[in-house]
């Protein structure tokens, strides 16, 4: 059985139910919990002292999402496993997750990350949109439905992708730098152009919040904006621009995307959402540091 990983930050009073979900498909949980407030690490080490199946590393400070993933890989690749999956703590695996995605795992030997078919629970007829360079000439990007089994990704979300633990260990690990978005992008891109696979489990089901989605109505159309707080647009904006300059724009199909969902994003926060302004100055500012190739923690304001 697959060992899970799970990187906390002040979670909300139904994280044991979700938490409950993870243990019911693997044998053994490693929590690293970023929380930054006493009252949200004693409300972690509650719930993980009840569980005898859950191990809690908690870090005294909070050194992102890469930085935690690090320790927890590391931890379960030195007791011998092989693979694990990763969870954010808003995600909720489906029975029948862990026996899907081994077997997508034995059939895909070369996939260095595999992940999981998820649905955003607020939003239950919108499945999952793939990632994979449209073809002849993979210039530009294609977005699919893991109607099936999917390969030959360009990336995939951290929460419940399953990683192949060698791998990880060979690829030096996560990005710590990047603190937390487009952590898992780096890591996928960087695990292609070492000639492993990316792949998605189409029978691995997955209830994952992404972003705080919510209908907004506008010219008589329902939009639905992920209302990403300035910080994440600022982090996001930062690190897309770390990535385009180290990896010079390639894979085109990538970049492609990731300008297109970028300009999707400020369009969003600008037409759709509140204080545009104090959006609109925090894409601006990670567009700086980036182009100054800055990364690091950052810290909401």
């Amino acid at each position: 059985m697959i060992p899970a990983a799970i990187v906390t930050y002040h979670p909300d009073r139904a994280w044991p139910e979700r938490l409950d979900a993870v243990l019911r498909e693997h044998p053994r949980v490693l929590v690293v919990d970023n929380s930054t407030s006493s009252s949200a690490r004693d409300f972690v080490t509650t719930v993980v002292s009840s569980r005898p199946r859950v191990v809690l590393h908690s870090l005294p400070s909070n050194p992102g999402i890469g930085a935690a993933l690090n320790l927890a890989f590391s931890a379960l690749a030195n007791e011998g496993h092989a693979r694990a999956v990763a969870y954010d703590q808003d995600s909720t695996p489906e029975p029948g997750f862990t026996a899907a995605i081994t077997d997508t795992a034995s059939a895909h030997p070369r996939a260095a990350v595999i992940g999981a078919n998820w649905t955003d629970p607020r939003r239950p007829g919108s499945p999952a949109l793939f990632l994979r360079p449209a073809q002849p000439f993979g210039l530009g990007f294609r977005r699919i439905r893991a109607e099936h089994d999917l390969t030959g990704l360009l990336c995939v979300i951290t929460s419940g992708a399953c990683f192949d633990l060698e791998v990880w260990r060979s690829l030096n690990g996560f990005d710590a730098g990047l603190f937390l978005d487009l952590v898992d992008t780096d890591f996928c891109l960087r695990a292609r152009d070492a000639g492993y696979d990316i792949a998605a489990c189409a029978e691995a089901r997955l209830l994952h919040h992404r972003g705080d989605k919510r209908t907004v109505r506008l010219l008589g159309h329902d939009f639905h904006p992920a209302h990403t707080p300035a910080f994440r647009l600022r982090c996001l904006s930062r690190n897309r621009m770390v990535l385009f300059r180290r990896r010079r724009l390639r894979p085109l199909a990538w970049s492609t995307y990731e300008l297109a969902y970028g300009s999707k994003l400020l369009l969003d926060a600008l037409l759709l959402e509140d204080r545009p302004v104090v959006r609109l100055a925090a894409v601006l500012r990670g567009t700086c540091e980036g182009l100054l190739n800055r990364t690091g923690p950052l810290r909401p304001e």
